[in-house]
């Protein structure tokens, strides 16, 4: 028989990444060429861009009662020397340019604000030296001359934020307060991981905040001496390029899995480019990244809605009636998927947010599409169709990811069965005997069997029934091209 090149135990089978729709895939595109990295990790850092320029102005109303904000976590794992932090400036750059024109036009209002502080300040420390040499009979009229100057005392206007990188918890709660609960932390690297598992807080998981700023629930922060900070709807984005080795040992972090923080986000595992570059690009065209920034900065620019309080509201979202049951139906596939032996039942935990991270994905496709005023239309079929094959993909390279956390029991038992073949040195062997010498891992041989099947997909070996005295025997044939290097 002819044989199949085996795909390696540790190495994932992957869809091919599918180019976002319009600007965003033209801009993903060309940062892949320009860097010669993966599509996967300018696609991902792209989608984080968006959702910050998003998140906090817009939410997803799927139907009455059940809505989804726009705000997401994207981990592209990949290892170090890959470029990655020419990819997330490349990809964040609007986010950048923004923030220094708002710096730029808020400069002389800044000083002017600073200048009349001081003044203030140093009028209310003359009142106070006043009050503690004044008469008896003075003190009344100084001190309410202290509060009338306090309650008239000027606030520096900040300059506007959007993402910050590696931060601590707190830090992170105050810079949420200031810049109106809407804030991305976003890293070519994953050492955010270590932060929130403890590297400042005596090895205690700290992540309180970042589960509620994924949902926008309430949350308080408490920041030691200072006062604490309230969060009435805070939304958090992560764009995050962490090694794989992070992810592999996120998973045997203290409540990472337990607490559903590893489930909120979307992950992608591509495959390197080191060792296939030419080394010989241009750069990203002018002209993409003009209208990639237009898009982005469009989308910053726009304030959220007030309600009868006077209070900032995000904008709705709503599906029409096609995208709407597109999402039913692409939910109730994933919901049977999630069956004990469905294709979720190792990350249930994980595939049980996915629908709602589709909807944050149209939400985002949608925003792109009708960067003016995203809430007059509705959210389109096809507009849907490409964030569920975005979603897709994701689920894709999430169960890759749990895998390599060593969550998903069929590809263990396969690796279990190939070192058991490996250390035989088998070119031929039979289920029977496999079992007999595995007994100890496999208290059942239906336990055994999804591991066989998984190194038959892989192309590791090949099975054929051969008739014998009693029942049949399955036998298995060994891929040659493994062992080779046995004889």
């Amino acid at each position: 028989m002819k044989w199949e090149k085996p795909v390696l135990l540790d190495d994932p089978i992957l869809p091919e990444m599918a180019p976002l729709p319009g600007i965003l895939g033209e801009t993903s595109q060309a940062i892949a060429t320009a860097t010669e990295t993966p599509l996967e990790l300018a696609t991902g850092m792209t989608l984080a861009t968006v959702a910050t320029a998003c998140q906090g102005r817009f939410i997803v109303q799927v139907k009455p009662g059940y809505s989804e904000p726009v705000n997401v976590w994207i981990v592209v794992a990949l290892d170090s020397g890959n470029r990655k932090s020419s990819v997330l400036i490349e990809a964040t750059h609007p986010l950048m340019s923004w923030e220094s024109q708002r710096r730029l036009e808020m400069e002389e209002d800044i000083k002017h604000a600073e200048s009349k502080q001081k003044t203030q300040e140093a009028r209310l420390k003359s009142l106070r030296s006043k009050y503690g040499k004044a008469e008896a009979t003075d003190l009344d009229e100084i001190e309410k001359e202290i509060v009338e100057l306090e309650s008239k005392l000027v606030e520096v206007p900040v300059a506007s934020r959007v993402w910050c990188d590696d931060v601590t918890t707190e830090h992170l709660g105050t810079l949420l307060a200031i810049h109106n609960e809407r804030m991305s932390v976003l890293s070519a690297e994953g050492g955010i991981i270590d932060t929130i598992a403890g590297r400042y807080s005596n090895g205690i998981a700290n992540m309180d905040l970042y589960l509620k700023g994924h949902s926008g629930e309430p949350v308080r922060v408490d920041r030691g001496s200072r006062d604490p900070v309230y969060l009435k709807r805070p939304a958090l984005t992560m764009g995050l390029s962490p090694q794989p080795d992070v992810l592999r040992n996120m998973a045997n972090l203290p409540g990472f899995r337990g607490r559903g923080f590893i489930a909120r986000a979307g992950y992608l595992l591509p495959k390197s480019k080191l060792g296939h570059r030419s080394l010989e690009t241009e750069p990203v065209p002018q002209h993409v990244l003009d209208a990639y920034e237009q898009v982005i900065h469009t989308l910053l620019n726009i304030e959220p809605g007030t309600d009868e309080h006077g209070e900032p509201v995000p904008y709705v979202l709503k599906l029409n009636q096609e995208a709407y049951q597109e999402w039913m139906e692409f939910s109730k596939v994933v919901e049977i998927g999630l069956q004990e032996g469905g294709r979720f039942e190792f990350m249930t935990d994980w595939a049980g947010k996915l629908p709602g991270f589709a909807i944050r994905l149209a939400g985002l496709l949608h925003c792109v599409e009708d960067q003016s005023q995203p809430w007059v239309h509705q959210i389109s079929l096809d507009t849907m169709k490409n964030a569920l094959e975005l979603a897709s993909i994701f689920s894709s390279h999430a169960k890759a990811v749990f895998n390599l956390m060593g969550a998903d029991k069929d590809l263990e038992g396969a690796k279990k069965v190939w070192r058991w073949v490996e250390q035989g040195r088998f070119s031929q062997f039979s289920k029977r005997d496999c079992y007999n010498s595995l007994k100890g891992t496999f208290p059942r041989v239906r336990d055994m069997e999804p591991g066989l099947d998984v190194l038959e997909e892989r192309h590791y070996i090949s099975a054929a029934k051969q008739q014998t005295g009693g029942r049949p025997s399955v036998l298995y044939n060994v891929n040659p091209k493994l062992t080779e290097e046995w004889s």
